[in-house]
């Protein structure tokens, strides 16, 4: 599934290759502890995303934009996005039907929420190269 991912972020954006790279060279050398908090991490930052988003917050809200500060680390473990490149994962994460059945499955207005948020946090705090 990962190859299958990758390939499809290369094809619409193929300047992703380094990232790639880099993410493959940082997980290498990852213990199956560490992919379990990665998981963890992951499913914290998409309840708290949930919340947000039953209350009726803004994707742009001070208080989302906090949540995708820390998705943006969280991602940051994998590989270094810059604006552009965040606000493609946030597209990628709508456009893939494993991501939507993934996003779905928590809460049906989860994917484009993110995505909006995303790109709300890359073109005010991201600053490309």
């Amino acid at each position: 599934q990962q190859d299958k991912w990758e390939q499809e972020l290369l094809a619409k954006h193929p300047e992703t290759a380094g990232h790639i790279a880099e993410s493959k060279q940082l997980m290498s050398g990852w213990s199956k502890e560490d992919g379990s908090l990665i998981q963890k991490e992951l499913a914290e930052i998409d309840a708290r995303l949930v919340e947000l988003i039953e209350a009726g917050v803004e994707p742009d809200d001070a208080r989302t934009q906090s949540v995708i500060a820390d998705h943006l680390y969280w991602v940051s473990q994998f590989w270094t996005p810059n604006a552009e490149s965040y606000i493609g994962l946030g597209d990628m994460y709508n456009e893939s039907p494993e991501f939507l059945e993934r996003f779905n499955g928590i809460h049906p207005k989860l994917a484009p929420f993110q995505r909006d948020a995303m790109a709300h946090y890359a073109l005010t705090k991201l600053v490309d190269d």
